[in-house]
């Protein structure tokens, strides 16, 4: 048999009321609450599946009707990350190809100015040397024929353009 009185034991505490003890009150609603329905919408988890993946619910959706489970999601994601990285990788090649190729270039260039002197590690460029010492002949030794000869070739292929010119422009008398 039950009773429905309270134990004993607390019948024979006095109870004082405690003024620092406040006890707690219903909360004011506000003017637009609106309690809650009474049925719950279909869970998502056995929402259709998606396209991109039939295998898996799409229960991720947008307001563009974009739908898709996160399995497929993040592999896409990750799939485009990979294909970033595959960019970005090819991307510093081929500066680096590029900046290799002014390089080579530049040195090209310089070798073309100073052959020889980036070739090796000796960077005293001296004249090569005959390896049988003929008699030397000074430039300003030359025998007086020759050089009188080669005065004769100047003044002919100077008289030969003069006259070309004149066949081509017409002959101009100066004075």
């Amino acid at each position: 048999m039950h009773d429905e009185r309270s134990h004993p034991l607390l019948q024979q505490t006095p109870l004082s009321v405690n003024p620092f003890i406040d006890l707690p009150k219903p909360p004011t609603l506000p003017h637009n609450y609106a309690s809650l329905p009474s049925t719950l919408p279909p869970s998502s988890l056995s929402a259709p599946p998606a396209a991109s993946n039939p295998e898996l619910p799409a229960y991720v959706t947008s307001s563009s009707g974009f739908a898709a489970h996160p399995a497929t999601i993040i592999a896409q994601n990750k799939a485009l990350l990979e294909q970033l990285k595959k960019q970005r990788t090819e991307a510093e090649k081929k500066v680096k190809d590029w900046e290799q190729s002014i390089a080579d270039r530049e040195l090209a260039e310089k070798r073309r100015k100073a052959p020889g002197w980036l070739d090796s590690e000796q960077h005293l460029l001296q004249p090569a040397k005959k390896a049988e010492p003929e008699e030397q002949m000074n430039l300003m030794d030359e025998p007086e024929p020759v050089v009188m000869e080669e005065n004769k070739k100047r003044e002919r292929t100077a008289q030969d353009l003069g006259a070309a010119m004149d066949r081509a422009f017409g002959r101009s008398e100066m004075g």
